[in-house]
């Protein structure tokens, strides 16, 4: 008689774990990168969230790339309140500049 419920004993417990460790580490990836995007989304569109949590990752950060996301974070964050600046100025020229052939300027 054969036995149909046999159970069969990997080599070693390394063999097993190996697909499994590598499918975690890959989510893991994708979730690391899925918030870093959110982060570089959020100091591109709200500069001062990218600025405070630059510094906190910056100054709080144990590795070198979550220090590295900090710095991407503030530096977009400032390259956003400047390029804001620029295009209110730039707005407020043009505008300056068109109102004087308005028929409705004083």
């Amino acid at each position: 008689m054969e036995d149909t419920n046999k159970i069969i004993i990997p080599t070693t417990l390394n063999d097993t774990l190996q697909p499994q460790t590598n499918r975690l580490q890959s989510l893991i990836d994708i979730l690391y990168l899925t918030n870093v995007i959110w982060l570089y989304v959020f100091s591109l569109i709200y500069p001062l969230f990218g600025i405070i949590f630059g510094i906190i990752l910056s100054a709080g950060g144990i590795s070198k790339p979550t220090k590295k996301v900090g710095r991407i974070c503030i530096i977009l964050g400032v390259v956003n309140i400047v390029l804001s600046v620029l295009a209110l100025i730039v707005l407020i020229l043009v505008g300056n500049i068109f109102s004087r052939f308005s028929p409705y300027s004083l």
